[in-house]
């Protein structure tokens, strides 16, 4: 069978070093693991704006894989009012394409979607925009407009959607679009590779247990909560550690607050943030080192890629029951309450507190984790979207 000569498109952006394709761990893993099972994959991206350099740090390493430069990351606004200049280069670059894969929600979906008619496209959706606004730190007006642009993005999202294979990564999203849009295929995302997995029997073999946090610093990822169950186990004579590594969000406080609550609680000197590091080993070396990780999410979400690394390194999770991580979580994760510090301190006392309980949670989750590295599940989208160009083809033919 003829390999696909795949297109991809989102919003993260990407960049030539060197003679190298550079751009943000998580989607440059995606990429390279697609790219395994494609002829070509041709990825339409943003040139970064001054700040995101730091953040483009990983290097493609598939020699199939090319970059066309759709001009620079402005403002959402400003990429909607001037999608034409966006799409221009999708037009130039578009011929021999057999799919466009498209990762959304992202400004520039409907106008890529409809103006590309030449080349069929696919939809990955990993999210909801709707779900994070009150989160943000914004305006009021600001947020209301927030607001209006994502109804309106997911309207025609979903309208783009009904028409054409789609993928999404979670069961909530699944269960909300399988009403309206026929082809539709539920897959788990992961940036895991088959060489991430560290195995061990056993963790939290001394105090004070090291707690981890992996993802960007936002109050909706309940960073506070944390805090305050860490104050709350220190009550019943359990000392933790807790190791933050992330980089805030502009115009997001959250650090500072931080900061200030753990020295007003006398813990200032265990709550550390290490800043932003790269996805392999850099980055996995903090979760080798830790007892326990540690998610306490406050809005629904897919299941977060952090979770999987953590599995893939027999760190046993906690996280709060929000999004998708029930629903695939399986006996890995020690399930919390959202927006419940007292919930998160119990589950945290539990994993600590029970050796059985941690090397079950260790062996279902390194099972889980080397069921759903990143080559069999873009080994899955592959082959469905090869499956659906066919009996698209074949439908026009017999027409």
């Amino acid at each position: 069978m003829k390999k696909l000569s795949l297109g991809f498109h989102y919003h993260v952006p990407g960049t030539m070093k060197d003679n190298a394709l550079y751009t943000p761990g998580y989607q440059g893993r995606f990429i390279d693991a697609l790219a395994g099972y494609c002829e070509q994959i041709t990825c339409f991206l943003h040139r970064p704006r001054g700040g995101e350099l730091e953040m483009l740090d990983y290097r493609i390493r598939s020699k199939n894989v090319r970059l066309v430069d759709i001009g620079p990351r402005t403002s959402v606004m400003h990429r909607c009012f001037h999608s034409g200049r966006f799409l221009k280069p999708f037009l130039k670059e578009a011929e021999g394409l057999d799919a466009l894969l498209i990762r959304s929600p992202t400004p520039l979906l409907c106008p890529v979607a409809e103006g590309l008619r030449s080349v069929p496209s696919v939809l990955l959706i990993v999210g909801d925009h709707l779900r994070g606004i009150d989160a943000l730190p914004q305006p009021f007006w600001r947020k209301e407009a927030i607001r209006l642009w994502a109804r309106w993005n997911k309207w025609q999202q979903d309208r783009i959607a009904g028409q054409t294979l789609t993928f999404v990564n979670s069961r909530e999203l699944f269960l909300d679009m399988k009403k309206k849009v026929s082809e539709i295929v539920e897959i788990k995302t992961t940036t895991l590779q088959s060489g991430d997995f560290f195995e061990r029997d056993d963790t939290c073999q001394a105090p004070p247990y090291r707690l981890l946090y992996v993802g960007r610093l936002s109050r909706a990822k309940g960073l506070q909560d944390i805090l305050q169950a860490m104050v709350i186990l220190r009550g019943r004579g359990i000392e933790t550690h807790w190791d933050i590594v992330g980089a805030s969000e502009p115009g997001e406080s959250i650090r500072r607050d931080l900061e200030k609550e753990a020295a007003k609680q006398a813990m200032q000197d265990r709550v550390v943030f290490h800043g932003y590091h790269s996805i392999e080993n850099e980055l996995f070396n903090f979760y080798r080192k830790a007892d326990v990780f540690v998610l306490a999410s406050r809005l629904s979400e897919g299941f977060p890629r952090v979770i999987w690394e953590a599995m893939a390194s027999s760190l046993p999770v906690v996280a709060t029951a929000v999004g998708a991580i029930p629903d695939y979580a399986g006996g890995a994760v020690r399930l919390a309450e959202a927006l419940n510090p007292e919930s998160l301190a119990g589950a945290i006392g539990q994993v600590v507190g029970q050796k059985d309980l941690r090397g079950k949670m260790i062996r279902e989750g390194l099972r889980l984790s080397r069921a759903n590295t990143g080559e069999l599940v873009s080994g899955e989208m592959i082959r469905k979207i090869q499956t659906w160009l066919d009996f698209r083809r074949g439908s026009r033919v017999a027409a």
